[in-house]
């Protein structure tokens, strides 16, 4: 992992990150200047509860309606978060996955369109999860 890399729009996207790498990650992070974010999700038993804490800890605006038009309105506006780089890491959305793999395959859905849209507009927007998800490949190495 490498800080030109993070900072590559074209590169970026959703990816799984193992939470071991994560460290590389973030002192990468760190050198090429990424705001990151971390979402602790192992908790949230419902879509419900992982579209709540998300605009919590996320800091979405006071309009964020907690549904996935909102998740999606949020992650891929640009007042959000104007910076060229961002980085969220989410961990624990096996638990979702295990209770609602439809909620989740949705959700995942919303991820990958907000950071198409992100890349699009120029901004290095690394979504990573630490559950593997289909269509979703593991973040590249260098």
């Amino acid at each position: 992992m490498t800080p030109a890399l993070l900072a590559d729009a074209d590169r970026s996207g959703v990816f799984t990150l193992a939470p071991e790498h994560l460290p590389a990650f973030s002192a990468a992070a760190r050198q090429a200047g990424v705001k990151e974010f971390r979402v602790d999700l192992a908790d949230c038993r419902s879509v419900a509860a992982v579209l709540e804490k998300l605009g919590h800890d996320l800091d979405f605006p006071d309009w964020y309606g907690a549904n996935f038009d909102a998740l999606n309105d949020c992650l891929g506006d640009p007042d959000w978060q104007p910076l060229p780089a961002l980085a969220i890491h989410l961990g624990g959305l096996a638990t979702l996955r295990a209770v609602d793999a439809d909620s989740f395959a949705t959700l995942i859905e919303v991820f990958l369109s907000a950071a198409e849209y992100r890349r699009e507009e120029g901004c290095a927007f690394w979504l990573l999860l630490d559950t593997p998800a289909r269509g979703v490949p593991l973040l590249p190495r260098a």
